[in-house]
């Protein structure tokens, strides 16, 4: 039996795998619920069963629970025990030892945790992981589970063990400067997976070298890789494949979303509001609109407590209301999921009705491609340094690339062909297999490595 190779594209947003045998890649379906079946949606579920569910599967449990479990307001309660700290500092330095109760935040919905972006904090040494419902699971622990279910999966549909694997990573994950944290992290995620030989290859290089099987001719290629995290791009000479330059940036599609949601629809939401009628409404309590999962996360009692009091005190108490029914009613998720639609619309629409109607909240907003177009335009010009880093590094001009090959599934949105056709021109633009050209490129690049 001639050996397997197996090549990961472990993404913020989605995930695949491919094998590689007598250098012929197959994308494996690890995901038979998701209409996609060879894409794995990066999420994860736990509910206070501590039940666990991965992709299509987590969706549909996490939906079950918001229409079928009725909303309960949080609270706070004492575990028992005593945590010790320190006390107020005075001019000797640190306080006094104290202990203090270790007071818990308990919601009674019964409602899950969906979990999504996880391997966008990988380079953070201050998110060491998150207690769900009295567990304390690890960073590792949770990208572990994830890693875990996509290789099990692979296993059961090839009749298989993978034992080794090239998983692919952005050329700078988020947190830029910190690229070793998260690779360590990395590689302790793939052998607690259960890998036994693991090595990382750029995922742009991936795409490369999946375009590269197909073709014999001399030639210069990019790849603009635009995922859901990070945007990442490679030039790399054919047939010989030698890579003369990546370059990234940490701009992912999810960042579209937010700016489009804080120009548009922030506002529904008291962002123009004064407090007292004289203070700006707080920032902070905005982050709500980075992600659907930044909104799962301000849902605390502190916070609801304090956008309770601002409403009263607010000149527009409805909106704000709006901002307190969205977080405490975990409506994050579906928001963004309508809110991505709507910008869908616009790929071939001038305008759409982002509509938005669930119990103690409805929108009704007007958006039109222009309003987009301004909402991304620091995006654009983070794009075209992008694009002008990879082409220095490489030490050519715009028309001597004869191919840009397009992957990751924001590589379709209209400004940014429209962006690349202006610098490249249209004709040389190529559509991969956008959620699976990096799976397929690895496991070529396993071959190479491993063979």
């Amino acid at each position: 039996m001639s050996p397997t190779y197996c090549g990961i594209d472990f993404g913020t947003t989605n995930s695949s795998l491919a094998i590689c045998t007598d250098s012929k890649t197959t994308v494996i379906p690890i995901d038979r619920q998701n209409p996609n079946s060879k894409v794995l949606e990066s999420l994860i579920y736990i509910n206070p069963l501590q039940e666990i569910a991965v992709g299509h599967n987590a969706i549909n449990r996490y939906l079950t629970d918001l229409n079928n479990l009725p909303t309960v307001p949080l609270r706070e309660e004492f575990t028992g025990r005593m945590i010790k700290t320190f006390g107020p500092s005075g001019y000797s330095g640190a306080g006094p030892v104290i202990f203090v109760p270790e007071i818990v935040e308990v919601d009674d919905s019964g409602r899950g945790r969906l979990l999504q972006s996880l391997k966008s904090v990988l380079t953070s040494s201050v998110f060491t992981g998150s207690n769900i419902f009295g567990k304390f699971y690890s960073l590792e622990d949770l990208l572990t589970l994830l890693l875990k279910e996509i290789k099990t999966r692979a296993e059961v549909e090839i009749s298989h063990k993978l034992t080794s694997a090239v998983i692919g990573r952005p050329v700078k994950y988020v947190g830029t400067s910190k690229n070793k944290i998260a690779l360590d992290r990395m590689q302790t995620i793939a052998k607690n997976a259960g890998f036994k030989e693991v090595q990382f290859e750029y995922e742009p290089v991936g795409a490369a070298l999946d375009y590269g099987i197909t073709s014999s001719s001399s030639q210069k290629i990019l790849v603009y890789d635009f995922g859901g995290g990070t945007l990442d791009i490679c030039i790399m000479e054919l047939p010989s494949s030698k890579i003369l330059s990546v370059a990234g940036r940490g701009l992912g599609g999810d960042l579209l979303d937010s700016h489009l949601a804080l120009l548009k629809l922030a506002p529904h939401f008291g962002l123009n509001s004064l407090i007292n009628g004289k203070m700006p409404f707080p920032r902070y309590l905005f982050s709500t609109f980075s992600s659907w999962y930044m909104a799962t996360l301000q849902k605390t009692v502190k916070n609801h407590d304090t956008l309770e009091e601002l409403a009263v005190k607010s000149s527009q108490p409805n909106k704000v209301r709006n901002l307190i029914a969205l977080i405490f009613h975990d409506y994050g998720f579906d928001f963004f999921q309508t809110l991505d639609l709507s910008k869908i619309s616009l790929s071939t629409n001038s305008q759409t009705n982002f509509l938005f109607n669930r119990p103690k909240l409805s929108i009704s907003e007007n958006i039109t491609k222009s309003d987009f177009e301004t909402s991304i335009a620091p995006d654009l010009e983070t794009s075209q340094e992008c694009i002008n880093e990879a082409l220095k590094l490489a030490n050519l001009k715009p028309n001597q690339i004869d191919k840009v090959i397009l992957t990751g599934g924001f590589s379709q949105v209209p400004a940014f062909i429209h962006q690349l056709s202006e610098i490249f021109s249209t004709d040389k633009l190529i559509n991969s297999n956008h959620f699976t050209s990096v799976a397929s490129g690895l496991a070529i690049r396993a071959e190479q490595l491993f063979s």
